[in-house]
């Protein structure tokens, strides 16, 4: 049975001891580098991006910042160390 997909907006900041990759790291993002974690830039600079997404629902969807902890964490594993912000889309 598949799980509900839970919409959100996220911002994601270069980190200042990241700012050399953060362009890479956008584009690993862009490519699908979160599995089961679709996600789509609506608009970026050479600092910060904005992407739409959806996430399976689970209890990293409970509020905006247990999500935001639960992506930064996921990317971290692959080493991309980003700030995030993020909405829910409820």
């Amino acid at each position: 049975m598949p799980s509900a997909f839970i919409p959100f907006t996220m911002r994601a900041s270069a980190r200042a001891d990241h700012r050399r990759t953060f362009r890479t790291d956008i584009e690993r993002l862009n490519n699908g580098h979160l599995p089961r974690v679709p996600l789509d830039v609506l608009r970026s600079t050479n600092n910060q991006a904005v992407f739409r997404g959806a996430v399976p629902k689970g209890a990293h969807t409970a509020t905006d910042e247990s999500l935001a902890r639960f992506l930064e964490g996921r990317l971290a594993t692959d080493d991309i160390h980003l700030d995030l912000s993020v909405t829910i889309e409820r």
